[in-house]
């Protein structure tokens, strides 16, 4: 691992749908809160829209809460944990957090997604409250497919993951 934590992570703003620094609480270009909480509530129980109606980065993989089409943020290690930060954290994380990730199920380092071949696979770290890929249970320690428009449930919070086919 790097040691750059969530440096690669981006934060799109939902006013304006600009990146901002992950860590960011505050749009740089307009102003508008980055508070993810709210927008969990409305948002983390539906279930996906179609894989056409997210906007594809143009490297990495963005993630949406499912049945909303703003986008939490891009990662683009080829290599990252979906968990909650925690003290010493290392390794680049996509940090859920903020969406009241402890409250949702979400362990600290819940799942780890790594670019393979021309797309990504998705793999469960013995999270306590289970990995799911469009409604299948992920065997932990095995990596599964990860389609671009895939829904990924970790514990009782749901995520579509957007990504380009890798060149």
């Amino acid at each position: 691992m790097d040691g750059r934590g969530t440096q690669s992570f981006t934060k799109f703003c939902p006013a304006c749908k600009l990146g901002n620094d992950a860590n960011a609480i505050k749009c740089k270009h307009c102003g508008a809160s980055l508070d993810l909480i709210s927008a969990r509530v409305h948002t983390s129980q539906r279930g996906a829209k179609p894989a056409s109606e997210y906007a594809a980065p143009s490297k990495g993989v963005t993630f949406y809460f499912a049945g909303n089409t703003t986008p939490i943020g891009t990662a683009t290690d080829q290599e990252f944990i979906l968990g909650r930060k925690s003290d010493g954290q290392s390794e680049p994380l996509f940090d859920l957090t903020d969406p009241d990730g402890f409250a949702m199920g979400v362990s600290r380092r819940h799942a780890m997604v790594r670019a393979q071949g021309n797309g990504y696979v998705i793999i469960d770290l013995n999270s306590s409250n289970g990995t799911w890929v469009d409604g299948k249970i992920l065997t932990p320690t095995q990596p599964h497919d990860l389609p671009s428009g895939g829904l990924i449930q970790l514990g009782r919070l749901k995520l579509v993951a957007i990504y380009n086919s890798r060149r």
